[in-house]
């Protein structure tokens, strides 16, 4: 897993016990601005909203992009990385790790101020390579792989890190760095930080700062208010029967899962269970693709290729066929 801050914290315990001073990232003004909202540093976003990953559409995430709470013209709704779009880059990593879309967004305006940027900026590497993915120093464009450039792959590479964090604390109750929900640990600016959940402890295992209004956690929480003010998101609607996985998702019984018409496949082809449904050409409002089996066609979690760990323990990202029956149609799906 990749932590943004992970030289600082080399260096930092190198070379002195005080706290560093942390770099502010190059945002407007505005997204330090004072939402009128209490800031929480042990629940940076409610763990409910950081999993919405059906909160916004490539479209709706176009249409953000075209009329943002800053100029009302990003220069990412022109971006294209590895020949996809920027509004269709973020959606995929949301359905495929189960993150919000407006999350990323977030990061990706809190690092480098994409989003109210008008133009791309220069050099090129500083959008390539965002969030250092790929790169053996996350500043030094010259140790990064080529084949890890662009946004698309970046997010990709961010919300699987993001995913790996919220399976960890589920797994271990905590995640690869100590941060957990009611375990008290401290920031890189010498801050004490108490997570009262997974979203937020994996937030601190990306970027383990609380910032004081601008940078870190506290940054990324003042830039979701005004992100999710100005799509009117209020949260998901959530499931009445208080089911929570989703596909791909480990279950006991498909009560657990979180979808209409769930099953919780299990067995020893299925570790830990996986939640899923049956389907005969399209998944709407699971996220997940259609996948062909002898059985008929059942719905997989997507994954990504190029990031590692992308499915979960015991299951491998894999090309399948889709299940409507169309001869190029097919997706990389998590499979046992």
């Amino acid at each position: 897993m990749i932590c943004r801050w992970a030289w600082a914290l080399v260096f930092a315990c190198a070379c002195s016990s005080t706290p560093p001073a942390q770099p502010l990232p190059p945002v407007p003004p505005q997204d330090y601005a004072d939402s009128g909202v209490p800031f929480d540093k042990d629940e940076v976003v409610p763990s409910s909203s950081f999993t919405d990953f059906m909160a916004l559409g490539a479209s709706d995430v176009q249409s953000f992009l075209e009329h943002d709470p800053y100029t009302g013209v990003s220069f990412l709704g022109t971006y294209q990385s590895n020949g996809i779009v920027f509004s269709e880059a973020v959606t995929r990593a949301a359905v495929t790790y189960r993150i919000n879309p407006i999350v990323l967004l977030v990061e990706v305006e809190a690092t480098l101020g994409l989003v109210s940027d008008t133009v791309y900026p220069q050099p090129a590497s500083e959008v390539d390579y965002l969030f250092g993915c790929g790169c053996g120093v996350p500043t030094d464009p010259t140790t990064c792989d080529p084949s890890m450039a662009g946004l698309d792959l970046q997010l990709a590479c961010y919300a699987n890190a993001l995913r790996t964090s919220l399976e960890q604390v589920a797994t271990s109750g905590q995640t690869a760095g100590g941060w957990g929900a009611g375990l008290t640990s401290m920031s890189i600016d010498g801050v004490s930080v108490t997570p009262v959940d997974d979203s937020t402890s994996a937030l601190y295992q990306w970027d383990p700062v609380v910032g004081t209004g601008k940078s870190g956690s506290s940054l990324f929480e003042s830039i979701w208010n005004e992100f999710t003010n100005a799509l009117s998101y209020g949260g998901p609607e959530g499931s009445s029967s208080g089911a929570v996985a989703l596909i791909g998702d480990g279950c006991v019984s498909a009560a657990d899962c979180a979808i209409e018409n769930a099953v919780c496949a299990t067995g020893t082809p299925y570790p830990g269970g996986m939640c899923t449904s049956k389907c005969t050409s399209s998944c709407p409002g699971t996220g997940g693709f259609c996948a062909s089996f002898s059985q008929g066609g059942f719905c997989l979690a997507l994954c990504n290729t190029t990031v590692p760990d992308s499915c979960r323990k015991g299951y491998s990202c894999v090309l399948v066929q889709s299940a409507a029956g169309t001869q190029f149609d097919a997706q990389y799906v998590c499979t046992p």
